[in-house]
């Protein structure tokens, strides 16, 4: 099945209890597809959307402030840690403290791939990948080259083994894992029930339990 849902800008009414707010496409669709495994029908209260860059998250997430909440209990937000993890959580406890008062819903933050180490999403898919004799050869690859790369985050460097992984699995250049995936759909390219993305799992899992609880801040 093709990946054609349209991408939303932001300014829509909220019509599920649960909003996620993901990066990128590539976030938002792995991560529809892991709610789907995951939770079965329970993924319906989730409405997952992406900024369309980390540079967007800011102002989305303040328009929150105007948008029709609707059925709204709960928001939740996956970033990636980039370079400085204590940085990206304190910018998103500053961002917190600016919003929850005016929306009066609770919202919470997974950092990717911890809370405490920089890097991105795509840290979690080379984990998945740990064994295949072909992301081991990417990964080489990503280190091999590194020095010779000028200025890059670890995130752009992990992006890099993902991409070769991807192209040597594939026999095509793919950008990331979504569009590979939407081109493939034949191959499950991540394992979704691995470890990897466990705390994904724990974290959206929490959101559903206080969206279920009827959980508001009065």
């Amino acid at each position: 099945m093709k990946f054609d849902k349209p991408v939303k800008t932001g300014n829509e009414a909220i019509t599920a209890p649960v909003l996620l707010l993901v990066e990128g496409q590539d976030e938002e669709y792995l991560v529809q597809k892991m709610c789907e495994q995951w939770f079965g029908q329970r993924a319906e209260k989730i409405d997952i959307e992406c900024v369309g860059g980390k540079d967007n998250f800011p102002k989305r997430f303040r328009v929150l402030k105007v948008r029709s909440l609707g059925p709204l209990k709960v928001v939740g937000v996956i970033a990636d840690s980039e370079e400085d993890a204590a940085a990206t959580a304190q910018r998103w406890a500053q961002l917190f403290k600016d919003v929850e008062p005016s929306i009066k819903r609770p919202c919470k933050k997974l950092q990717l791939p911890r809370d405490d180490a920089a890097g991105a999403f795509e840290a979690l898919v080379l984990d998945a990948w740990t064994g295949d004799p072909i992301a081991d050869c990417a990964i080489n690859f990503r280190d091999c080259v590194s020095p010779h790369l000028g200025e890059r985050t670890l995130a752009k460097k992990d992006k890099i083994a993902v991409q070769a992984w991807l192209s040597a699995k594939l026999g095509n250049a793919y950008g990331n894992v979504f569009k590979a995936q939407d081109r493939h759909p034949e191959h499950q390219l991540v394992n979704y029930d691995h470890t990897a993305f466990a705390p994904i799992k724990a974290f959206i899992e929490t959101l559903l339990a206080e969206a279920e609880a009827g959980v508001t801040k009065s």
